[in-house]
């Protein structure tokens, strides 16, 4: 039985790279690929696949959200991030939203190809280069984590949140998402008051400190 892959990352050589590495196994099949984060969790709803390969940077959608979004949907799609990030705040942020695997975009293929047998096994990868200290750190932090003000916002909120740190106008945003200019200034101002900051650069500055936003 062949194993189902979706592959999600914004740089099309890096897409065709990773297919190549992947499907050198004759039981993994990419059955689709996309550069867009907004597009993920309905391209997961449509083919069911058993395991997602996830960059954390993408336009539109973050990959902690579209995690978190994947884990939401109880299909046992298993999602495992593909990053050059490997810092502490991001494998906490990927491993809490439900990402099984996090693998170092400068690692060898066949860590790649041993994140997804993990995977589909139930077992938690990690690349050998993400340190015991930052492991450590994670397992220590988690009640901090737990309380977050992110936790409480709602997938609209979580949503404007990433497309405000990308540097979208509000109109862009209702644009993208199809809903009012106006509705986005409300949301706007539900981060800000929900997260305690005061301005678009102390969201931005929030979400890269947490690992919710990759920095470029």
């Amino acid at each position: 039985m062949s194993v189902r892959i979706l592959l999600v990352d914004d740089h099309p050589l890096v897409r065709e790279g990773v297919r190549r590495i992947l499907e050198r196994q004759p039981e993994f099949r990419v059955v689709e690929e996309i550069g867009e984060g907004l597009q993920v969790v309905p391209l997961v709803q449509q083919f069911k696949p058993d395991v997602v390969i996830l960059d954390l940077s993408l336009p539109g959608l973050g990959g902690i959200e579209i995690t978190r979004q994947i884990k939401g949907l109880a299909l046992g799609t298993r999602v495992i991030i593909l990053s050059r990030y490997t810092n502490e705040s991001y494998v906490a942020a990927a491993l809490d939203a439900g990402a099984v695997g996090y693998v170092n975009k400068q690692s060898v293929p066949q860590e790649l190809i041993q994140a997804v047998s993990a995977a589909l096994s139930g077992v938690r990868y990690l690349s050998p280069s993400i340190s015991r200290e930052v492991l450590n750190d994670y397992q220590e932090s988690a009640h901090r984590r737990s309380s977050s003000p992110y936790k409480i916002l709602t997938p609209r909120e979580r949503q404007v949140l990433h497309m405000v740190t990308e540097g979208l106008t509000n109109q862009q945003i209702a644009t993208s998402l199809g809903i009012s200019v106006r509705t986005i200034e409300v949301h706007r101002s539900n981060l800000l008051h929900k997260l305690g900051v005061q301005s678009t650069a102390e969201l931005v500055r929030y979400s890269i400190e947490r690992g919710i936003l990759a920095p470029e």
